[in-house]
This record gives C-alpha cells, sequence and structure tokens, in this order.
C-alpha cells in the first residue's frame, strides 16, 4: 500500500522534514522480487499523484542503503520470485516528535530501569534539550537531581542515569 511514514503526525511545517528513512538491502532488490517502489519527487509540496503517478522500483544490490524522506510516497513492491527480499529499515525522527510506537507502554519504567543507558535513550527515556522530557516534583517544580523516591516524580520522565 502506497504511504508516507510521517503521515503519523497531524501537522505539517513548511520546509521541515520530521522524519528521513535508512533502507538497507539485505538481499539484492530487484523488479522481479519487489523492491520498494518510490514516488520521485512526491516529498515536494504539490498534487502528488497527478505529476507523478508511476513509482519507480529501487533496484539495488545487497549492501546498498536507500535514504528517504518520511514525506515521499512510497510502498513494497510485489515479490514475483521464489525468494524472500530481505532489508532492514530504520527511521529517525525529530527529537520533539512522539515516537510510533509507545514505549512507555511497550518497556515500562521497571522493566527500562534494568537496560543500558544508551538503550533507555534510544527507547525515549530521555530529555530532549531543555524543555522535552525532563521529569517534574509533584506540584510542579522541575527535577534536576534523582528524586529520593518515585512519588517525588510527575510522568513525563521515569529512569534516571
Amino acid at each position: 500500500m502506497i504511504h508516507t511514514d510521517d503521515s503519523i503526525y497531524p501537522m505539517r511545517i513548511p520546509g521541515v522534514e520530521f522524519q528521513i528513512g535508512v533502507m538497507i538491502a539485505l538481499t539484492d532488490f530487484t523488479e522481479e522480487n519487489g523492491a520498494t517502489r518510490l514516488v520521485l519527487g512526491s516529498h515536494a509540496p504539490h498534487d502528488y499523484f497527478e505529476e507523478y503517478a508511476e513509482p519507480v522500483p529501487a533496484v539495488m544490490p545487497r549492501g546498498s542503503i536507500a535514504f528517504y524522506l518520511g514525506s515521499l510516497w512510497h510502498a513494497g513492491g510485489a515479490n514475483r520470485s521464489d525468494a524472500p527480499r530481505m532489508g532492514l529499515i530504520t527511521t529517525y525522527a525529530l527529537g520533539w516528535l512522539r515516537q510510533e510506537v509507545n514505549q512507555y507502554l511497550a518497556v515500562p519504567p521497571d522493566i527500562a530501569r534494568q537496560y543500558d543507558p544508551t538503550i533507555r535513550r534510544l527507547l525515549g527515556y530521555t530529555a530532549h534539550g531543555s524543555s522535552l522530557g525532563h521529569g517534574h516534583a509533584v506540584g510542579g517544580a522541575r527535577i534536576t537531581r534523582k528524586p529520593e523516591n518515585k512519588s517525588d516524580t510527575g510522568l513525563d520522565m521515569w529512569v534516571w542515569d
């Protein structure tokens, strides 16, 4: 199904890309095995499907990497071969955007506390800049230290290094 990756966000800011995707070909991507189809130019602000209706396959050998904007229309192709097409996709988003999967529910604080600090940061258990993701003490004062107990904190950030 043709889609954009950044359609999960209910807003647009002209000139700002929210996401960038990185697709790594673990096997050859061919037209026969359903190489991802890209609608070239569809990230630009215009009527995508009138001017740029024909998607093109991202044919690339194993080990290649394709970078694409989250606003680019794309879809998986039909695999008409006898072998699977395998790839790895990771998406990078602006730090102030919510992740697609709510990691705070998928990996609750009591479990996240057991992970290495790097893993916790990748899950979103971190602050972004000086204003997003920090904790608050009950009553709204900003936390600048590890609290003595859980009851000292609000609900913004639950894991401390």
